[in-house]
């Protein structure tokens, strides 16, 4: 059998199951994001932004930037958002506003934007402190003021300069040809071109004498713009913003969670479905996962759940061995009572349907079987093993299974038992098998020590009993690997949780009721699909008397019925409820 690794894709189950088993990390994580990003807002530097609005309007140093530009206004908004952080711009600013900082550093921390289709200025400034951005906002704004008056008035104050210059030399060219054209022959050719030149000088003179006039007008209002809107400081901080921030530590923190929960999921070789077995190429024969709780170390009943998945396994055992006398090793991936319940259903569910069926209880340590079946302690298998050949009738005989006998572990069994002989062994295999045809061996787990591999070389074949989550996906590749070089081929796995010890021998067990109608026979008491057997009084003190049993409740009526731990009635006339 090959049990190599198969294939290792995940399905929609798998993911399912890591969020299953892995909740709490995510959940950890996801808290851990969201505080650390409560963390982050509380000590993050904040950042306030305040902004001022300035209408631009056109002016002598404006009125002829718009050629060209990308606004459509009077004015080419763009140039002037470029003066606005200027370092002329900056510099008038930072003494406005008594500013500390560099230049570079200032202007930073200004940015300017034009709304569509207007000829505003949004002026706006971050800060660590609403008030210092309101400050920085307001007097960028000024300066931006100031500085297009100082520049408009400059520029006009030289454009009116250089007309001055112009209007004075025509009006010394004019002087002079007045004079001439009074001293020609009016019917001089001379004449009519002085006159010509005359009439066009004061013509100049006339249009650069109105520009002048405009010029002195502008500089009565050299602004180029007015403050529409006030810098006001921000009622809160613009960064960092908690609606950004706090979601995206909690969104954080579960993308961590998931990948390292789906990281340690996947370094994690722990059993928990049958499909992890599947994945080592290991076939499942019975999975008892399907409840959420342990299964109880006892018989259950044929008619449960439990019971008829043991006897699917019984029936495929019988169809796949065939005719002959058979040694089926029951052992364990690891150490745990699961063996011990795997191996006493089987056998009881073979003892049904197959006659000469011997179950051994060969876990000299830690059977748990005689105590499920209500055995007393006594002569057994290191018994057994010492003589040299069993009897015919070797073996305990349970109520439970009437055709079942019972090899208890024996006298010299417990801590200090010696390891098992493989020649005593073989032995006493080879005259079992010539008096049963079904042989069940409880083994210790293949990892417990040699007596495991001792029994493996006599056994057919192995059922490997693997319990979740304690059974790790290489220790049942070890112990598959172990069984086959022993001979005793891995017939599949049985997959369960731990189950639940037994009540120990001489603890009281608390009697349970069951209602009848008045005036109907008390019927007799049935074993509950989960019941625990425990052993009697009698069994403790050495008597072989079979096993008590605790009894299920039976809901028909009014009258309360009670049965004790021996199964007698002792009627109540306790209500209902």
């Amino acid at each position: 059998m090959n049990h190599a690794s198969g294939h290792d894709d995940l399905q929609l189950a798998d993911y399912a199951g890591v969020l299953r088993r892995r909740w709490w990390l995510i959940l950890g994580l996801a808290v851990i994001g969201t505080l650390a990003s409560i963390g982050y807002f509380k000590v993050s530097h904040k950042v306030y932004i305040a902004t001022a609005s300035v209408y631009v309007t056109a002016n002598g140093g404006t009125a002829n930037e718009v050629a060209g530009g990308r606004t459509t206004g009077t004015v080419n908004l763009d140039t002037e958002a470029q003066v606005v952080q200027s370092a002329t711009v900056a510099q008038a600013a930072a003494k406005l506003m008594h500013a500390t900082e560099t230049l570079p550093q200032l202007i930073k921390r200004v940015s300017v934007t034009v709304p569509a289709n207007s000829q505003v200025l949004s002026i706006s400034c971050q800060a660590s402190s609403a008030s210092v951005a309101a400050s920085c906002a307001q007097s960028f704004a000024q300066a931006f003021l100031s500085y297009t008056s100082s520049s408009t008035t400059a520029s006009a104050n030289s454009q009116i300069s250089a007309l001055q210059s112009k209007i004075s030399a025509l009006e010394s060219a004019s002087a002079k040809l007045t004079v001439e054209v009074g001293s020609l022959p009016d019917n001089s050719p001379q004449r009519a071109a002085a006159q010509e030149q005359l009439n066009s000088d004061q013509g100049q003179l006339s249009s650069l004498n109105s520009q002048v006039a405009q010029l002195t007008a502008e500089l009565t209002n050299p602004s180029g713009g007015s403050i529409i809107s006030n810098a006001i400081p921000p009622s809160s901080a613009s960064s960092p913003k908690p609606l950004l921030i706090l979601p995206s530590g909690l969104l954080a923190g579960l993308l961590i969670g998931l990948i390292l929960s789906f990281v340690v999921d996947r370094r994690d070789r722990r059993v928990r479905s049958p499909r992890d077995l599947e994945k080592i190429n290991v076939p499942v024969l019975m999975s008892l996962l399907q409840k959420r709780s342990a299964v109880e170390l006892a018989i259950a009943s044929p008619r449960s759940q439990v019971g008829r998945d043991f006897s699917g396994l019984a029936h495929l055992l019988t169809s796949s061995l065939g005719n002959g006398s058979h040694v089926i090793l029951v052992t364990g991936a690891s150490v745990g009572h699961g063996v011990s319940l795997v191996a006493a259903n089987l056998a009881v569910s073979l003892s049904r349907n197959q006659p000469d069926v011997t179950l051994v209880c060969a876990d000299l340590e830690g059977s748990l079987i005689p105590v499920t079946l209500g055995l007393p302690s006594g002569p057994g298998l290191t018994d057994l093993l010492a003589a040299g050949s069993p009897k015919t009738d070797a073996g305990e005989q349970v109520a439970v299974a009437p055709r079942l006998r019972v090899i208890t572990p024996g006298s010299a069994a417990g801590i200090g038992a010696e390891d098992l002989q493989q020649d005593a062994v073989e032995r006493l295999m080879a005259s079992l098998r010539s008096m049963a045809r079904w042989i069940i061996v409880e083994a210790p787990s293949v990892t417990s020590g040699p007596d495991a591999y001792t029994l493996a070389q006599a056994a057919d074949t192995a059922i490997l009993v693997v319990e979740v989550p304690r059974t790790r996906s290489d220790q049942v590749l070890d112990s598959v690997e172990y069984l086959d070089r022993m001979g005793a081929s891995v017939f599949g796995a049985a997959l369960l949780r731990s189950p639940r010890a037994p009540v120990p021998p001489g603890t009281a067990v608390p009697a349970q009721t069951s209602r009848v109608p008045p005036g109907r026979q008390v019927a007799s008491p049935v074993l509950s699909a989960d019941a625990v057997p425990v052993p009697s009084e009698s069994a403790a003190n050495g008597h072989a008397v079979p096993f008590s049993r605790v009894f299920s409740e039976q809901d028909d009526g009014d009258q309360t019925v009670i049965f004790n731990s021996a199964g007698e009635e002792a009627p109540s006339s306790s209500p209902k409820g």
